[in-house]
Formats: structure tokens, sequence, C-alpha cells
């Protein structure tokens, strides 16, 4: 009888302080939504995590974790709860909720993913895929791929009800041992299903439109439910992204360049709203304990939106105003539980004033820089800065360009207690788009 795994245990408090308009950007965003724009507040979680064996044919890992948080808007959730089961190392099958970053190069650094950053909640979802890369056939490791397919449930309070996650990935990478690898990777997400308050009908769900969905087809004009825009263009909220890199290994160090575009619909899968997307390059030093162990440069451009119009005056259609994360039906778009699952400098809806279920802020371009170290041996530290300009949407423009700059600064040190470690992590804003902020966490972990 196969032993059971004895899972490590992780622990943590943290409080959350600040002043201004909302917390500072750098203490919000990309933290799976554990913290809240305008809440001080102190938190606790609890986890317990067994971690894969590589080498066996059939193994299994699980976590769960929860969350809670006092203060204003102090609740308890579930925040992670998974189990995993791995044939060989190729194919693994996975289920529940767990936290995810999709596509990022150096994830501590970046401003996240543009398409799926780590900013908002986990969500339930069960997946069967290969467990990261793996070897192509007869390449001799030169050649490495990975594939996965989900399905997800938006179980958040939103505009439509009962929505579903479809989402399917295809990753390449080519170089194997040698210094140079390039790789390429096209991720495809799709909201469907569920019930709107625009129509009577719910929208269809069974398999055959689920086909529809996994081929990123129009929907069927016969099937009810089913929306006129839907017969003419793909059926629900279709979106996705390619990630195109190239990295280069040497003896000290490793470094490389990397894009991802975004597409919502059949002008950006063209490319019409080049140069949309985030661009970025990164280093790191195989030593650890340098003064700048690894630095992060992105740009981020999302003001194209293949032109500010879908349609000319005689009504053919062109492809513009791509209007990213928004939908006609899906008026909540591409968030959970009120934040950007993309990158976070798409401003969430949870920050809208009033409250709103609509990105109202999806043309920006951001330049930004992360670097991390140590500042002695046991003293490390990381620190983001961003500058974002603001331009609201194609149909809704500000009236000028918002401007903002977010820093933010941590520092990290094991203390001599029962293997506790505590980060104390400082933060600010100055500009038009979130206001004048400034704030304050303190995290005290431990791991067994």
């Amino acid at each position: 009888m196969a032993q059971v795994k004895t899972p490590s245990w992780e622990g943590s408090m943290t409080v959350v302080a600040g002043d201004g308009q909302m917390t500072p950007f750098w203490l919000l965003s990309n933290r799976q939504g554990k913290v809240l724009p305008k809440d001080n507040a102190a938190s606790l979680s609890l986890g317990a995590f067994a971690e894969p064996d590589s080498g066996k044919v059939l193994d299994y890992h699980y976590g769960a974790e929860v969350f809670g948080r006092q203060g204003p808007s102090g609740e308890m959730w579930l925040h992670q709860l998974y189990a995993a089961i791995t044939y060989k190392d190729i194919i693994e099958l996975r289920g529940g909720l767990w936290e995810e970053i999709v596509g990022s190069r150096e994830p501590t650094l970046s401003t996240g993913s543009i398409i799926w950053s780590g900013n908002a909640r986990p969500m339930p979802k069960v997946q069967i895929g290969t467990p990261g890369y793996i070897n192509v056939p007869f390449t001799r490791g030169y050649a490495e791929g990975s594939l996965l397919v989900s399905h997800g449930w938006f179980t958040d309070d939103r505009f439509a009800s009962d929505v579903w996650l479809h989402h399917k990935n295809a990753y390449l990478r080519l170089g194997g041992d040698l210094p140079v690898n390039v790789h390429y990777g096209f991720n495809h997400y799709a909201q469907w299903g569920g019930s709107s308050p625009l129509q009577e009908l719910p929208y269809p769900s069974d398999f055959r439109t689920f086909l529809r969905v996994f081929a990123n087809r129009s929907g069927n004009p016969e099937t009810e439910g089913t929306p006129d825009g839907w017969v003419i263009n793909k059926y629900g909220n279709s979106l996705g992204s390619r990630n195109y890199g190239i990295d280069v290994g040497l003896n000290t160090l490793e470094t490389g360049l990397y894009h991802q575009d975004v597409f919502e619909d059949g002008s950006g899968m063209r490319r019409q709203n080049f140069p949309d997307g985030l661009w970025g390059g990164y280093i790191r030093f195989t030593d650890r304990q340098r003064p700048v162990q690894a630095m992060v440069y992105e740009f981020l451009h999302t003001k194209d939106q293949s032109g500010p119009t879908h349609d000319d005056e005689q009504g053919n259609v062109i492809g513009g105003n791509d209007n990213y994360f928004n939908h006609g039906h899906y008026q909540s778009g591409w968030s959970f539980h009120g934040f950007t699952i993309g990158t976070p400098l798409i401003t969430s809806p949870i920050l809208n004033e009033p409250e709103s279920h609509r990105f109202t802020n999806n043309r920006v371009t951001a330049h930004h820089v992360g670097i991390k170290g140590h500042i002695t041996q046991r003293l490390s530290y990381r620190t983001l800065v961003t500058y974002s300009r603001n331009y609201g949407r194609h149909s809704v423009p500000f009236k000028e360009p918002l401007d903002q700059i977010s820093m933010m600064l941590e520092v990290s040190h094991p203390l001599p207690w029962h293997g506790l470690h505590v980060s104390i992590t400082v933060a600010g804003d100055a500009g038009r788009m979130y206001g004048d902020n400034a704030g304050a966490m303190v995290m005290v972990r431990r791991i067994q």
C-alpha cells in the first residue's frame, strides 16, 4: 500500500495599512485577490501542501489553504483546495482551486501576464494536460511541448450568472540543452453558457456548443438562446494571447526577450491591433546572493485595439474597437470577484467609482522595471516601479490621459525563531489615475 504523503504546513499573518484614495497599486495587484482596494486590514492564512515526486509511474499531489481577513470587509474563504494525479510525468489530471500564473518569465518582478496574471482569486477548474514541458519524441530533447485543456466556473457575483470558462493552450520550446532556446505558446480562453438579464433564455451550454467554443466558431442559429451577434461572430466571449520568447543561458546568467500579444476577435488574430501587447526582457544571475540577482523591464501597450471603430459609416465590419476584457453580454467581462484576471494595468472593475461591472480603462501604455537581490546574505529585497498613461476606452475616452507612477519596496529577512520569516513592504502612488497613496504591509510567514 502506497504511503500517504505528509504535507508541509504554511501559515502567514499580514497587516496592510495605508493612506490615500486606495491601497497603493503594488500592495493591491497580483496578490491573488487577497488585498482589497480601500480597507486597512489584518489577514491570516493557513495551508497544507504535498508536492509531486518526479520519476514515478503514478504520482499525486494536493494542497489546501484557508484565508481570512479582518476589517471593514472582513470575510473568510477557501482560497486553495486541489488534488492532482500524474502518470509518468507525462500527463496530469487536476481539479479544484489553485493559484496560477500563465506565461510569465519572472513572475515576482513582472507586471503580470497579459491574460492570466495572478491578480484575481483562483477559480474552480478541472484540467488535463502535461505537467509542464515534456520531450517531443525523436527529437533527443531539443524540442519540448506542453498542452492542456481546462473547464472552469465563474462562481462570483456577476452581471451574467452561472458562466463557464474554457481554456486551452499549446507551447513549443526548441533548443534543449543548447545555450539558446526559443519558444512559442498559444492561449485561448472563452466565457460561455450561463444566464443574463439581457435575454429571457439561458445561453446554450450543450456538448455541441462546447465543440463550437473549443474550435472558436460562431454560434448555431438553430440553437435556442444563441444571440444573433454570436451567429455572425464567435460564440460567447473569446479572447487569448500568443507568447513568443528567446532565452539565452550563459555560465553565470540567463537572459531573454519575450512578447505576449492579446486578441479578442479576428482583427486581433490578424494583428490589426499591433503593437498591442506586453513586451519585455529579463536578466537573471545564477548566484542568488548578488546585490542585483534579477532584473525585468516591460512595456505594455493596449492603446491601439485595431482602431477606434468596429463598423464604418456604411455598416461594413472593419474590426476595430476591440474593447479589451469587456463584453456586451458578459458585462462583468474578464474579471473574477471584481479583479482583472489579466494584467492589473487594465483597471479592475472593483476600482470603479461608482462600482461598475465594466472595465472603464483598457487603453494603457506603461513602462515598468522590477529588480530583486540581496542587501546582505540574509536580507533580500524586491522593488517595482511603474509609470502608466491611461486613456479610458475608445468609446468612452478620458478627457485627457491620466498619468500614474506606482512604486514598491519589499525587504525580507528570516527570524531566529521556529523557522519564521518576516517581510516589510512599503508602496506609494502619485498621479491622477489612482491618486496619491501611501501604505505598508507586514507579513510574518512560517513554512514547516
